[in-house]
């Protein structure tokens, strides 16, 4: 029999979560209850109480009853709880985890979630998950399912109950087919790329899958770096070819794909071998052109005067100036002169991108030129080697280099 490990707060929705407690065992799975309150404690209510979770966490529940504030008393809380449920599912006693709530415990639910690798279970039934500041931080860069309750899960009206039924359903049905942890790492190759290196993406693919690894493609949008690199931390991929680190020069200028100034510190962490290339630091995301009416951001650059690339209404890539270069450089050196990684930085010296290669409209090989240059000087670690070719990234041979020297430092590694 599978096991849920179900959270919840039942100072505030005790008979709710009896109730998905017992659907979700009438579905046929073993539920474990978990009480993360942070008022009352009813005493025999849940397998962990919040006495528990508290103990767990190196502090008596009576200090968290007592704290007239909620972030430090949470903080306490959900180390306990995320203990507790690394734990279990280290030891094979649960097979997914589920909470039920409004805002505190989608928050609370969300965090001790974030701490459990892809492919485990994670599901959560909540009223405020359609907030439009809040929905991003609660799904953070793990693979959680967030039900949105539409109604407050508060009371046992029709409609919660109708929630909460669906709700035990979605958890028994995923709690059935079990986690997919076990099948990730094995010959799965990470790939970070977007739409301006697809072309070298899809070769160089090509070339490792016929060596038979396994290529798993993520969008460099700036969310999908970071769920890339918490994989990669996690253990899930023996290589990354990271065709677009470009995610840390957006956060930097302040563009539409930034990944924040988090940006390639898990992977230059993490023991396996890198290829990385430069796409995408020819550029950064400003649109919806509209912005240049009234954005102080495209005023102050002068980005109406730059090389621009229209997309559509939307999307809009500006080439990079040589001082917003020199900002970049200087964050990515410091990166890549920490990194445990090995890496093989892999420089087209006729075009970073499918923008910037010669007749394209971000074609600019004076500042191309700079950045090569700069970041070659900055650059103090062995670690990290630096290839040079006399080609595009939009070129066969480009993507042909790539893969093989991924090969070359796989099989070193192995």
């Amino acid at each position: 029999m599978s096991t849920v490990l179900l959270l919840s707060s039942l100072d505030t929705r005790y008979d709710e979560t009896l109730y998905a407690k017992s659907l979700i065992e009438e579905h046929g799975c073993a539920v474990i209850l978990m009480d993360v309150s942070m008022g009352t404690h009813r005493e025999g209510a849940a397998d962990y109480s919040c006495v528990d979770v508290a103990k767990e966490a190196g502090i008596d529940f009576d200090v968290i009853q007592a704290s007239k504030g909620t972030s430090e008393p949470m903080d306490h809380m959900v180390r306990g709880a995320t203990s507790i449920a690394q734990r279990l599912r280290k030891e094979g006693s649960i097979d997914c985890i589920a909470g039920l709530g409004g805002a505190s415990n989608t928050t609370f639910f969300s965090r001790v979630m974030r701490q459990l690798p892809f492919g485990f279970p994670k599901i959560i039934a909540s009223s405020s998950a359609a907030m439009p500041m809040y929905a991003g931080r609660y799904y953070g860069y793990k693979d959680i399912t967030i039900f949105h309750s539409c109604v407050d899960i508060n009371g046992m009206n029709h409609f919660v109950k109708d929630v909460i039924q669906r709700f035990a359903a979605m958890v028994a049905g995923v709690n059935k087919r079990g986690s997919t942890e076990q099948l990730w790492g094995r010959n799965q190759i990470a790939m970070a790329e977007f739409q301006f290196c697809e072309v070298c993406a899809r070769r160089a693919a090509a070339i490792l899958e016929k060596e038979g690894l396994e290529v798993i493609p993520f969008h460099a949008n700036g969310v999908g770096e970071r769920v890339m690199e918490e994989m990669v931390v996690d253990g899930l991929f023996q290589g990354l070819l990271d065709l677009s680190p470009a995610g840390l020069s957006e956060a930097i200028l302040g563009g539409n794909r930034s990944a924040g100034m988090e940006r390639l510190a898990g992977e230059l962490s993490a023991p396996i071998p890198i290829v990385m290339t430069l796409c995408g630091l020819d550029m950064f995301s400003c649109g919806p052109y509209e912005r240049r009416l009234t954005d102080p951001l495209w005023k102050e650059r002068g980005i109406e005067k730059r090389k621009l690339y229209i997309q559509d209404e939307m999307r809009v890539q500006a080439r990079t100036s040589k001082d917003e270069l020199m900002i970049t450089i200087k964050a990515l050196a410091e990166r890549l002169n920490a990194a445990k990684a090995r890496v093989s930085l892999h420089i087209p010296l006729r075009g970073f991108s499918s923008l910037s290669v010669e007749g394209m409209p971000l074609y600019d090989p004076e500042l191309d030129a700079f950045l090569i240059r700069t970041l070659k000087n900055s650059l103090q670690n062995d670690n990290v080697e630096f290839v040079e070719l006399n080609c595009s990234i939009m070129d066969e041979a480009f993507a042909q280099a790539v893969a093989q020297r991924f090969l070359v430092m796989l099989r070193s590694k192995g």
